[in-house]
């Protein structure tokens, strides 16, 4: 009779620590420093647990350079007034971002951005 008791109790509490591991930190992001880019969105992705957006930035030698930034989760964004369609493919805008620690890595995480219109918005 304990074994089933302590088999169940084992269960609980290794799928509450997946979950706990399933989020990750900012590490990743250099946090003292902001790196301000300016190009076209090539993707949108706005799910949970992060949005993501992917902007085509012209690097050195005029190569383009795919960007990808990791933005708060849809439900902080909605609150920032940031809806599903206020960012779209093909939008010419200024992003500013917590680059990469890892500088070979092009992307970050979102600090701003300043849409085709002049808007500010926060990520």
């Amino acid at each position: 009779m304990r074994i089933p008791v302590l088999l169940c109790v084992m269960t609980l509490l290794g799928s509450a620590g997946e979950a706990a591991f399933a989020h990750h930190s900012f590490a990743a992001f250099d946090m003292k420093k902001e790196t301000l880019l300016i190009g076209t969105v090539s993707e949108v992705q706005y799910t949970n647990p992060h949005a993501w957006l992917f902007v085509d930035v012209a690097g050195a030698e005029g190569k383009t350079q795919t960007w990808a930034i990791e933005a708060g989760g849809s439900n902080i964004l909605m609150r920032m007034g940031w809806k599903k369609n206020t960012i779209k493919v093909g939008d010419k805008i200024k992003v500013r971002i917590h680059p990469m620690r890892d500088t070979s890595k092009k992307g970050g995480s979102l600090v701003n951005i300043e849409l085709p219109d002049g808007k500010l918005i926060g990520g």
